[in-house]
């Protein structure tokens, strides 16, 4: 792949080169962009075309049994990001399709304080739990390529101070170097919103959005310089 291009052309060339691609939704609490998980919809249609069959997916709840799936029917509606309408979009497109959903979000005991969930500590044994059940995922089927889908930074491969990401820990434990589509980099929350080089590159790049239809992406090695 060479240059900017679709979201399509992202996804094949990742699964061309991994077997597992890693994409991220864009949220601060239940604050979400909705684009990022429409731009999901697709990714998930083009990984269809790619033989890509299975999802693992940090907002499921595991089922019961102690299994992280197969979980075949949409959640039930009871809070969170489960209940909102895009996500629940997304989740019925890979089910139409045939494919199978997977849990791996850490499994959190009860009686932990506010304090303590958010300390960094627990944020890396969270982010390390999941690497450590995506590589089970991955160890039991290793035939089967797979996508994840998660929130924000999750999927980055790069520590950044005392934050090791699941990225980082899921690369350490299988050597496995998954390709991450990453959409939060332009995402302007309140409070949260991008660099000014963003917006600077956003405006060079009118024409190139309007070619791909308001949305391109392009491989990092490729990426202009900021």
């Amino acid at each position: 792949m060479e240059g900017w291009g679709s979201v399509e052309e992202l996804t094949r060339w990742g699964f061309t080169h991994a077997p597992v691609v890693m994409a991220n939704e864009a949220h601060s609490g239940l604050t979400r962009c909705i684009r990022t998980r429409e731009i999901g919809i697709r990714i998930i249609q083009a990984a269809h075309r790619a033989g890509v069959r299975r999802l693992a997916m940090e907002a499921l709840r595991w089922p019961a049994g102690n299994s992280p799936g197969p979980i075949q029917a949409i959640p039930p509606i009871d809070g969170g990001y489960l209940a909102q309408p895009d996500m629940r979009r997304l989740i019925a497109t890979a089910l139409e399709l045939g494919w199978s959903l997977w849990a791996y979000e850490a499994v959190i005991g009860t009686g932990k304080d506010q304090a303590e969930l958010l300390s960094p500590e627990f944020t890396n044994w969270r982010e390390g739990a999941q690497a450590q059940n995506l590589c089970q995922l991955l160890a039991a089927a290793p035939e089967d390529p797979l996508l994840v889908w998660c929130g924000n930074g999750h999927a980055s491969k790069h520590a950044d101070g005392e934050w090791v990401p699941m990225g980082h820990h899921f690369t350490a434990i299988s050597g496995i170097q998954h390709f991450v589509i990453d959409q939060a980099v332009t995402i302007d929350f309140p409070g949260h919103g991008p660099q000014p080089w963003v917006q600077e590159l956003l405006a060079a790049l009118s024409d190139t959005l309007a070619a791909h239809g308001g949305t391109t992406g392009i491989l990092r090695d490729q990426a202009p310089r900021r």
